[in-house]
């Protein structure tokens, strides 16, 4: 966001000169420093899986029986206590406040939504999900400019913002990786690396973003009625977005649900948000219905 610092900058020359106002030095702009991640306790309790709505009974079974294997264990054609066939689907969310100078803020807010049919496929938490990204940042620029330009005889205004999305964000989960040699760790808010078993489905890659719906809007207005507006719109720009993901291991997963936990990072920019993975029933007549979906078809209305 250089350029809106420089912006305001300017608009003070000028206001300055037009007014007779005396001119203060301009501020030092702050280095960015790498942003703590959320501190997010993981403290899995065993619990048996619950068997999922909506799946047939089998002949001679109760419908009160439940899974308990844990396919993580072993390849799965080796696992002979599978899922029934399900719909894994993965949301996560969330904001975060970074600070780009003193009292110069960037707010993100971030959402995620992934999924997986497994009908008749490898019926694991493990394997390929595809869905979108779409970040928002909104800079927050008042306490900047009361604190720079307080003085000045002008009154300045100054928004700035915009959207990236990626509409074909997919990720592998695995558990066959060596944690002791490839680096999963995602930090705490004390620098301490998250807890992190074997059996913990772990993902972890790099991702592009296109820039939509940018914006910079700056106004000023000088006592004796001189004005400046400036505005700039800009899409497209493509930049890259690094993701590493925790999921919860089987014991974890309470009525067909685990934590996971997303940490990304780019260009300015790293944090962390949580959010849910979800087994639901994936027979042919209920993947007929998740393709009129409602939550993932509103998800998809930020791509348009």
């Amino acid at each position: 966001m250089k350029k809106g610092t420089y912006l305001l900058c300017l608009l003070l020359l000028v206001f300055i000169s037009a007014c007779g106002g005396k001119q203060s030095s301009p501020p030092q702009e702050a280095s960015q420093t790498p942003a703590s991640v959320i501190a997010v306790n993981q403290t899995p309790t065993q619990e048996a899986q619950v068997a999922l709505p909506g799946a047939p009974d089998e002949p001679g079974e109760s419908n009160d029986e439940t899974q308990t294997g844990d396919e993580s264990q072993s390849p799965p054609d080796q696992n002979s206590n599978l899922y029934d066939p399900s719909i894994y689907v993965i949301e996560a969310s969330g904001t975060y406040r970074m600070e780009l100078a003193p009292g110069y803020y960037a707010d993100y807010e971030v959402e995620i939504y992934l999924d997986k049919v497994d009908s008749n496929d490898n019926r694991v938490v493990t394997g390929s999900y595809q869905g979108g990204l779409w970040i928002k940042t909104t800079i927050d620029a008042k306490e900047y400019i009361k604190e720079n330009f307080g003085d000045a005889p002008v009154t300045i205004q100054f928004d700035a913002g915009g959207e990236a999305v990626n509409d074909n964000f997919s990720i592998y989960l695995n558990t066959t990786d060596d944690k002791a040699w490839t680096d999963y760790s995602i930090l705490d808010d004390q620098g301490n690396p998250k807890p992190l078993t074997r059996d913990m489905p772990v993902a972890k890659g790099g991702t592009i973003a296109v820039s939509k719906n940018v914006y910079l809007d700056a106004k000023a207005r000088g006592v004796q009625g001189e004005k400046v507006d400036y505005h700039d719109a800009a899409d497209g720009e493509v930049f890259d977005v690094n993701y590493i993901i925790h999921v919860e291991e089987n014991g974890s997963e309470v009525n067909a649900k685990r934590k996971v936990t997303f940490f990304l990072s780019g260009e300015g920019f790293a944090f962390t948000i949580e959010g849910t993975l979800t087994r639901l029933a994936g027979y042919p007549q209920d993947v007929l219905d998740y393709a009129n979906n409602d939550r993932k078809n509103k998800f998809s209305e930020y791509f348009q």
